[in-house]
């Protein structure tokens, strides 16, 4: 089986900051950090990380930010066969982060918006029953349509991350099994003014389950089996930029490997609480051996 993923790739340029920045106003930072990331990216590494047997559809550009993508593929030893390289910037995004461990990100997305469904022609056509799709936000809405259809003529699984909110998701809900949103996305998606709806709105629209992350609160399994809060862990959070990520590629793992959502949105949350805690993107995300740890753990826990 195996989790194809398409998506974006970036090179973040992470400032600590004493606080986020205001409207006219110039900060000097802290400290500097340079990573690679984007939420393809990040994805794609988490669930290899896990276990997963992962495919990964990108773009870069061939430039210096496009090899320290390259670059962190290879150290991950994952595949690059689907490494699409092509004339232009590779997107780059700007990470603000304040002593509480809270960000603001600013993003270019040229490069993920000239991919398009034609370039993951070829692992599109490789999936089978069994396998799972996941995609985030960043591709154009004709890309992220036409392989959530393609995929279902597959008879795949879907898992959809819409995050950054490019587009309406109209109409493209009953193409998805899993939707992952936090509670703003999850608000403006469904269009409505109160969390506790978003949910039940987007499943009332076709989508399969929906999770709705809570940041320190956890998360919210729903389904239409019932609602399933999980607490997370209290840590020390020191830098929150890819937890989100961290959480969607470890739910598209254990949902690879034949876990079911109720066991892996609390394993989930484990993960992404421990990536809180340190500095960076993806260089912060729990390692193999950590996951396998976490999952052990959830595994003998009451």
């Amino acid at each position: 089986m195996t989790i194809l993923v398409i998506g974006n790739a970036t090179v973040d340029l992470s400032f600590e900051v004493d606080h986020l920045p205001r409207p006219g106003e110039t900060l000097l930072a802290r400290s500097r950090l340079i990573d690679a990331g984007g939420k393809g990216l990040n994805q794609a590494i988490v669930a290899h990380r896990a276990g997963a047997d992962v495919a990964y559809v990108t773009a870069i550009g061939e430039d210096q930010e496009g090899e320290i993508v390259s670059r962190r593929l290879l150290d991950e030893e994952m595949d690059i066969a689907h490494l699409q390289v092509r004339k232009g910037a590779t997107d780059q995004s700007i990470i603000y982060l304040d002593p509480k461990g809270e960000n603001a990100i600013v993003s270019t997305a040229a490069m993920a918006a000239s991919l398009g469904t034609l370039d993951a022609e070829v692992p599109l056509a490789a999936l089978k029953p069994g396998d799972l799709l996941l995609m985030q936000g960043n591709l154009s809405q004709e890309t992220t349509q036409g392989c959530l259809e393609r995929a279902r003529r597959q008879g795949a699984r879907t898992l959809l991350n819409p995050a950054p909110i490019a587009f309406d998701y109209a109409g493209l809900w009953p193409l998805v099994d899993v939707a992952i949103v936090n509670e703003i996305e999850g608000r403006i998606l469904a269009g409505v003014q109160q969390p506790s709806q978003a949910a039940p709105h987007l499943l009332s629209l076709g989508a399969g389950a929906v999770i709705v992350t809570l940041g320190a609160a956890g998360a919210l399994l729903v389904s239409r089996g019932g609602v399933q809060p999980v607490p997370a862990p209290a840590v020390q959070v020191v830098d929150t930029a890819g937890a989100g990520d961290v959480f969607c590629g470890v739910i598209a793992a254990a949902l690879h490997q034949g876990g079911c959502l109720a066991d892996a949105v609390p394993l989930a949350v484990a993960a992404a609480s421990l990536a809180v805690t340190r500095r960076g993107t993806s260089s912060a995300f729990p390692s193999a051996a950590e996951l396998a740890d976490l999952a052990e753990l959830r595994a003998y826990s009451p």
